[in-house]
């Protein structure tokens, strides 16, 4: 289930473990990270109580609102100072570097909110937040490559601007004028659309990606499998300077979204996120890997997909909410 982030009044503490990424998929699964903080809680019960009140109520953070798992929060009033003296004595003590923020999560409640279903989905989220943390991409859709937007404005300079010059002073008002305005600024909107992507793939097959950085090679990228041209050749080179596992997950997943699953990019695609599980199944945990599956099933799951349930589950009553006979 996709976490769900609300803003509360009195927001609670989390501790994460400040272990790099890679590191977590490779070693630590959800039977590992609960192994972790019954450790915590032991430490805390051998530093004496005030300690042991500090991490009391601490559980496993799933669904997590940022930063890596493992994470463990609290929602109660406690001594955020204590806290971050037994994360010190954690850190002497060789149990790992932890680091201490603010949550936006309400409680998670239940008797037992910590499940490997829900630790599995934060590593998949954690996966494609990479897309935005880590390969220096920070906005959806991904700009265009900077001299193609300077050769779309130039464009648009040439056949938009004239056209919409020549319609603010022309005679006619009310709908006829709205009418054939609208119709002249899609001609020319097309004519700048024809032009410009013409010259980008003339370009995404002329250019060399060993020429470029890291994050110029996404962007071309992106234009590649938008018109669907060049599509192995662009998405191999961005993928290239990745040397972690998740983030060519991460880059698969950025480039799924920027084309929406369609066109000739999707195929190809659908091949790297496989062939990246089946590495990822030789070095990761089998949490790791199942969080890689669970990204590939998001992308090639319909959005309506988890409704199917919902309406399954409408049929057994009536509008009333009375049982139907069956």
């Amino acid at each position: 289930m996709r976490q769900l982030l609300v803003e509360c009044s009195d927001p609670g503490l989390v501790v994460s473990l400040a272990e790099e990424f890679e590191n977590v998929l490779r070693h630590i699964d959800f039977f590992q990270a609960q192994a972790l903080g019954r450790q915590l809680n032991d430490l805390a019960q051998e530093l004496g109580p005030e300690y042991e009140q500090a991490w009391e109520g601490f559980c496993l953070e799933t669904p997590n609102d940022g930063g890596h798992p493992p994470s463990f929060g609290n929602r109660e009033a406690i001594d955020e100072a204590q806290v971050k003296k037994l994360l010190s004595r954690a850190a002497e003590n060789g149990l790992g570097q932890f680091e201490l923020r603010d949550t936006l999560l309400l409680p998670q409640g239940g008797t037992a909110p910590e499940t490997r279903e829900q630790y599995v989905r934060d590593l998949a989220d954690t996966i494609h937040a990479a897309a935005w943390e880590e390969l220096g991409i920070f906005q959806m859709p991904v700009d265009l490559p900077a001299s193609m937007a300077t050769h779309r404005h130039q464009l648009m300079e040439e056949y938009g601007t004239n056209v919409l010059n020549a319609r603010a002073s022309y005679p006619t008002v009310g709908h006829l004028w709205v009418q054939d305005s609208v119709k002249r600024a899609e001609e020319a909107f097309r004519e700048v659309n024809t032009r410009s992507e013409s010259v980008m793939e003339y370009e995404l097959a002329r250019l060399d990606p060993a020429n470029m950085g890291p994050v110029e090679r996404i962007h071309w990228a992106a234009l590649a499998v938008r018109l669907g041209k060049s599509v192995e050749k662009w998405i191999m080179a961005a993928a290239e300077p990745l040397t972690y596992l998740y983030r060519q997950a991460a880059l698969a997943w950025l480039l799924w979204t920027e084309c929406r699953g369609q066109g000739p990019a999707r195929l190809f695609l659908t091949k790297r996120l496989e062939s990246i599980i089946e590495q990822a199944s030789e070095v990761y945990t089998n949490d790791g890997v199942d969080a890689l599956r669970l990204l590939h099933n998001d992308l090639h799951s319909p959005p309506w997909g988890d409704r199917d349930d919902l309406i399954a589950g409408k049929k057994d009553t009536d509008d009333k909410g009375t049982p139907l006979d069956k």
